[in-house]
């Protein structure tokens, strides 16, 4: 029976990642994922989403044209955009799993299971994909098995007519017509996806608003947008059941809301949250401590209640998002070194792919943290930015929170073009503790969008170059 320092099971960004720096730190490492590398991230989330969403904002454009250029006809074969995003996954996969050879991981190919324990070491049973079963051992285990999307038997999910994500991103003929159930971070962004490829989108929520967990303005300001592309949103209405029918001679389902309403469409799209993979583990019979919903408990060194078995990504605290399951990967595999840390989510930054962009890093104004705080909110318009109107890029805005004794960053939230990378930079300076002053003080070069921050930042104090807030400045 081969033994490593550590085992990994699961594949995706939590799981290569830590397998990684595992090797990195002298660790021999052995990795079991059942499928591709990369998890649902790089095969059925992350990457393929924007891979169609770059395809869509091209067509945007070739649409609704920059001034001074006209476009007469053109036409697209989505079907070769999937051949397109399928290379993409093909080689950052093969990527990965070059990345772990070259690190001397140890990869097995099947599904991982803690089979127990004797003399402080973990045995792990492989159902090899192959049909062999192998047993291996190890000192440490890392449970890296993330999520898949939730299941809801009135829904009657055949993944045809009736279909998740997963199957979203594999359609090579867009729909004419697509009803999304859920108006989070998934839905919208297939609902800007397939709405700009031609399908006429209808978009169902329970909760009184579209992408209701980010700030309010945000949410408005994408309802209008939506609503200006003719994406038809229902929002406070409870969806009874789904059922696949024939429509026209075509393949078809029927949603029921709870009101009795009825609408046929072509395609339904299911986005209302995801399943974690824990069941089959051997966790419980180990005795590691599991929620209701299969979520393991960890410390703030992602070990479990069980010595020598940690846990990262979507099977723990803390929202579902990559790059949060790789820093918990790493966060693992540098204590099992003996390179003592402690997670912190406090400075990590989240992105939404519609069109324009959305992205947010720390607190928001309607956050209940921020009601026992004292704190300004500086705002910057994409309008009133250079670059922005030279790339007629003019929508969307900039928000900055900053605590109003310290004019430390507390927090920044906005929408517009390339956004998300104005985040990261508010995200190094929040790391550090940076203020409005560091900010002012870092030379931004010009013309770009990245002038927007300094300016967001110092409106908080009523010292915005270029804008006036009669604010007065609190030093």
């Amino acid at each position: 029976m081969e033994k490593f320092d550590v085992c990994i099971i699961g594949g995706g960004p939590a799981g290569y990642v830590s397998a990684l720096k595992c090797a990195i730190n002298g660790l021999s490492a052995a990795i079991i994922e059942k499928e591709r590398f990369g998890g649902t991230c790089l095969n059925r989330g992350c990457i393929p989403t924007k891979v169609l969403y770059s395809k869509a904002k091209y067509l945007n454009k070739i649409k609704k044209p920059e001034r001074g250029f006209s476009i007469n006809g053109f036409s697209f074969n989505y079907g070769e955009i999937i051949n397109y995003k399928d290379e993409v996954v093909s080689t950052l996969t093969g990527g990965v799993e070059k990345l772990l050879k070259a690190r001397k991981v140890n990869i097995f190919y099947g599904m991982g299971k803690i089979a127990g324990r004797e003399n402080g070491v973990f045995r792990v049973g492989i159902n090899a994909n192959d049909g062999s079963d192998v047993q291996i051992s190890a000192d440490n285990v890392i449970a890296a098995t993330g999520s898949v999307p939730l299941m809801i038997p009135a829904f009657n999910i055949d993944h045809k007519n009736i279909i998740t994500s997963d199957e979203a991103l594999s359609l090579r003929n867009i729909p004419e017509s697509l009803i999304i159930i859920g108006a989070g971070v998934i839905g919208c962004e297939f609902a800007n996806i397939f709405s700009e490829f031609g399908s006429a989108v209808k978009m169902i929520e329970l909760l009184p608003s579209i992408l209701s967990t980010e700030d309010k303005e945000i949410s408005k300001f994408i309802n209008k947008n939506f609503k200006s592309r003719n994406i038809d949103i229902m929002t406070g209405v409870e969806v009874a059941g789904i059922k696949a029918l024939g429509l026209n001679g075509k393949s078809g389902a029927e949603v029921e809301l709870k009101t009795g309403d009825k609408f046929e469409t072509e395609k339904v799209l299911v986005s209302i949250g995801r399943k974690l993979n824990t069941a089959a583990l051997g966790l419980e019979e180990i005795g590691v401590k599991l929620d209701n919903r299969g979520k393991i408990e960890t410390d703030t060194h992602n070990e479990t209640n069980i010595k020598g078995i940690y846990a990262c990504g979507d099977i723990i605290d803390g929202p579902m998002l990559a790059h949060k399951a790789s820093y918990d990967g790493i966060i693992a595999a540098d204590n099992i070194a003996g390179i003592v840390k402690e997670k912190d989510y406090g400075v990590l930054p989240w992105s939404i792919y519609t069109n324009p962009a959305i992205g947010t890093i720390g607190l928001k104004e309607g956050d209940a943290a921020l009601s026992e705080l004292n704190y300004n909110v500086g705002r910057f318009s994409y309008a009133a930015s250079g670059m922005a109107l030279a790339m007629e890029e003019s929508e969307g805005f900039l928000k900055v929170i900053v605590d109003e004794k310290s004019k430390k960053i507390l927090g920044a939230t906005g929408i517009g073009a390339d956004i998300p990378e104005l985040i990261a930079e508010i995200a190094s300076y929040m790391h550090f503790g940076g203020t409005v002053f560091d900010i002012e003080s870092t030379i931004h070069s010009h013309p770009t969008l990245s002038e927007i921050v300094p300016e967001s930042a110092l409106d908080s104090i009523g010292e915005a170059v270029h804008k006036f807030n009669p604010r007065t400045a609190k030093k």
